[in-house]
């Protein structure tokens, strides 16, 4: 059955959420009845056929034990206060094989979605930019907010030419978080620093090369956003760059499923958003270009700062 072949009722969803239990595991065959049900599910709640009570029914339905070792159970129960915290970004990255064959199911088709997909694809944009400035320049002075896991460092001081020197500031809320990066890039401990720190609170003399940061402006509103953003103006070098990463108001294909059975939600914004909003941080339009990862999910605002190369 790749899809639901008859029509949903509220009554249904219930049902079909105990034979999917009952069925154990499933491949990306049965995929298209899952994204079914989601859709049908979010068309319901935004008609107030469903309500919150009732979601909650739904997203609980198979478990605690769910809840606690899958994806999509641990952005709902946001152990450590949201949802796309570091343990759910790094298991993201590394894919999350679970022994349960329910669980492995249920991550899988997580992971197939296009969200966790840019997840791991800024991971490379990542790494890109931070090695095409290491091609101009014997050493780079990295600013990273909001850090997280740092596998992303992890597998970039591992891919830099041995003659080039990256100098790491990570900053991160999180001490749970820092703990786990520390133990993770211990190896490369001389070069990355770990400051735990709210950014609102955060400040430096130092002038970075770069400064980078995925994963934390879509979760600011639009006074934060330009209030953190204008702080990085004194940080950034005179030849620098800052890079912001956001989810795109235009394309998300996984919203749906993240809002309804995550409570995952981000402040999603187009282009011409990102680029106003620089430009109320005190920005020229000269300065800013977007980029995007490949599957258009997840847009990058860059700043260049004086002639900073492209």
């Amino acid at each position: 059955m790749k899809h639901l072949t008859m029509p949903v009722t509220k009554h249904d969803i219930i049902p079909l959420l105990a034979m999917i239990k009952q069925k154990g595991s499933f491949d990306n065959e049965f995929y298209p009845v899952i994204d079914q049900l989601v859709a049908t599910v979010g068309e319901m709640k935004r008609e107030a056929i469903i309500n919150e009570n009732e979601m909650d029914e739904i997203r609980s339905f198979f478990g605690q034990d769910f809840l606690e070792n899958t994806l999509q159970g641990m952005a709902l129960l946001k152990k450590y206060g949201y949802a796309g915290d570091f343990i759910m970004i790094d298991k993201i990255y590394t894919g999350n094989p679970s022994a349960n064959p329910f669980f492995h199911s249920w991550d899988a088709y997580f992971n197939n979605h296009a969200a966790p997909k840019a997840v791991r694809n800024r991971k490379q944009y990542f790494k890109q930019l931070v090695l095409k400035k290491l091609a101009a320049n014997k050493t780079v002075k990295l600013l990273n907010v909001a850090s997280g896991p740092a596998r992303d460092l992890l597998e970039l001081y591992a891919e830099m030419p041995a003659a080039k020197k990256l100098e790491t500031l990570c900053i991160e809320m999180d001490s749970h978080a820092i703990a786990y990066a520390e133990n993770l890039t211990q190896a490369h401990a001389a070069d990355i620093r770990f400051i735990n720190k709210n950014i609102f609170k955060f400040d430096t003399d130092e002038k970075f090369d770069l400064i980078w940061s995925a994963g934390l402006f879509d979760y600011f509103d639009d006074k934060a956003f330009v209030y953190v953003l204008s702080k990085f103006r004194n940080w950034v070098s005179a030849q620098g760059e800052i890079v912001i990463g956001n989810f795109n108001e235009s394309h998300n294909p996984s919203r749906e499923y993240m809002e309804l059975f995550g409570n995952w939600y981000l402040h999603h914004r187009s282009a011409d958003e990102l680029k106003a909003l620089a430009m109320e941080a005190g920005f020229n339009e000269s300065q800013l270009t977007i980029g995007a990862e490949v599957e258009n999910v997840n847009l990058f605002l860059h700043i260049r700062i004086g002639n900073a190369p492209k």
